[in-house]
């Protein structure tokens, strides 16, 4: 039987997907070879905006328990090392890098105020293999490198010690159940499935753009030989939630410059009042007028470019709304 026949993988992902918002992977493998799989792995190997932490429970039919349970304990492990990573460097980080940091957050909740985020941690992409645990010396590796280096927090130490005398244990079992060796994948009976969930992160949009999810599928069937599949799909992402009104703002920030300085007579004349609610009046119609799933509107915006010309125009007859508004009140 050939390597395309051991598996059938099933991949699937949300519609209507928005820069900066949360959205979810499932990836779905069946074992078709006849034959028990074992070491099975998946791992992201490209993703549209970041991973997030998840709670990593596997839906899957005849999964080992203790496989399940030694699963869940390397990515409790995994993410006490990150956790401890990040502390330490955040203790030593230089000005730059604070105020580096300092920006992306600012621009993180800046777009949380138009979509649902969730913090997390970040930690650098070069460090993310180094943190992963593949065999047991990785974990004495870790504690005694990463760990170790957090001296403020016992209870971090205490639960990552907790944690690997745990995992010791599901080891000792599955040893007398299976005499095998170490190994951070799951074993697939004949016939099951196991689904793998992921959560990403959208990165902040202002176009539509279409980006591709890759994958990365190993596992064992009968011999020592490591079997490798990948499952590529490509996904559309509507522009941020932030991206029109932004537009909007700026836009209408320009349309007022602009009749400011070529329209109106009184050159470099400013009316802060009227400044003002052009800015909010921009930022008004690019809401009304922003692409919502399934819309049915006559006029839409879907972008920055769409949301900085609808504030342009409100912008440049601020003026004349704002007035003829201030007369309706």
């Amino acid at each position: 039987m050939s390597d395309s026949e051991s598996v059938s993988i099933n991949l699937t992902a949300l519609e209507n997907l928005y820069g900066s918002q949360e959205y979810s992977v499932e990836l779905s493998v069946t074992n078709i070879s006849g034959k028990p799989i074992s070491n099975l792995q998946v791992a992201n190997t490209l993703s549209a905006g970041r991973e997030l932490v998840l709670s990593d429970i596997l839906n899957a039919s005849n999964l080992n328990e203790l496989e399940d349970k030694k699963r869940t304990l390397i990515k409790e492990l995994e993410s006490a090392v990150e956790s401890a990573y990040g502390r330490h460097r955040r203790k030593n980080q230089k000005i730059s890098e604070v105020i580096a940091l300092s920006i992306v957050e600012a621009v993180d909740f800046y777009a949380s105020i138009f979509s649902k985020r969730r913090f997390q941690a970040t930690t650098p992409y070069w460090a993310e293999e180094a943190f992963k645990i593949d065999e047991w010396e990785d974990v004495e590796r870790l504690e005694e490198e990463v760990i170790s280096l957090v001296t403020d927090d016992s209870f971090l130490v205490k639960a990552y010690a907790i944690n690997k005398g745990k995992l010791r244990r599901v080891l000792a079992k599955l040893e007398e159940e299976q005499v095998k060796a170490f190994s951070r994948g799951t074993s697939l009976p004949v016939g099951s499935t196991i689904t793998f969930p992921f959560s990403f992160r959208a990165p902040h949009l202002l176009r539509q753009k279409s980006m591709d999810l890759s994958f990365k599928i190993s596992y064992k069937v009968d011999d020592d030989a490591i079997h490798v599949r990948s499952k590529t799909t490509r996904t559309s992402f509507y522009p941020s939630g932030f991206a029109v009104p932004t537009g909007g703002m700026l836009g209408a920030v320009l349309g007022y410059a602009i009749k400011n300085t070529l329209i109106s007579e009184k050159v470099l004349s400013m009316d802060w009042k009227i400044f003002s609610g052009s800015i909010i009046l921009g930022l008004v119609i690019s809401l009304i007028a922003a692409r919502k799933p399934d819309s049915s509107q006559a006029i839409t915006v879907e972008d920055f470019t769409g949301g900085l010309i609808i504030g342009a125009l409100a912008g440049l007859y601020s003026t004349n709304i704002l007035t003829k508004l201030e007369g309706l009140i």
